[in-house]
């Protein structure tokens, strides 16, 4: 019973944040002008207008194998790692929520973080996901 009920919240909690992530992959064709200034701003990195498209097609993909639950290992522990950057150079804004070039938002990273974070260590017991289930193992 416990098993079944673990393995039904990773699965709310897999789709929850592959719905998540795929928001921003999309976001990088809908408005490539707010990934440009993303990259800018936060990792002082500017590049063409060609690139969001590319990014975007990559996180899509990357989201997509993160909703049906496909090679775990590697897919949960990219979005961890992904998510992980994007929460390490918001730091400035999570410690200043209030600040007028800041917002009170970027806290929001910090438990969706360890939403990924719980999902990849738990991995294992995710059991619906593409190709049924799967043992887990202690």
């Amino acid at each position: 019973m416990l098993e079944s009920r673990l393995a039904l919240a990773l699965l709310v909690m897999r789709i929850t944040l592959g719905l998540f992530f795929l928001q921003w992959g999309i976001e990088k064709f809908v408005v490539p002008a707010t990934t440009l200034a993303i990259f800018r701003n936060f990792y002082g990195i500017s590049f063409g207008a060609y690139v969001p498209p590319i990014l975007g097609v990559v996180q899509v993909l990357i989201s997509l194998a993160l909703l049906v639950g496909y090679k775990p290992r590697i897919t949960y522990g990219i979005v961890l790692l992904l998510h992980s950057v994007t929460v390490i150079v918001s730091i400035p804004r999570i410690l200043a929520p209030w600040n007028p070039v800041s917002n009170h938002f970027f806290i929001a990273g910090v438990p969706i973080l360890a939403a990924f974070f719980a999902l990849y260590l738990l991995r294992d017991w995710d059991r619906y996901r593409i190709g049924g289930s799967r043992p887990a193992t202690a």
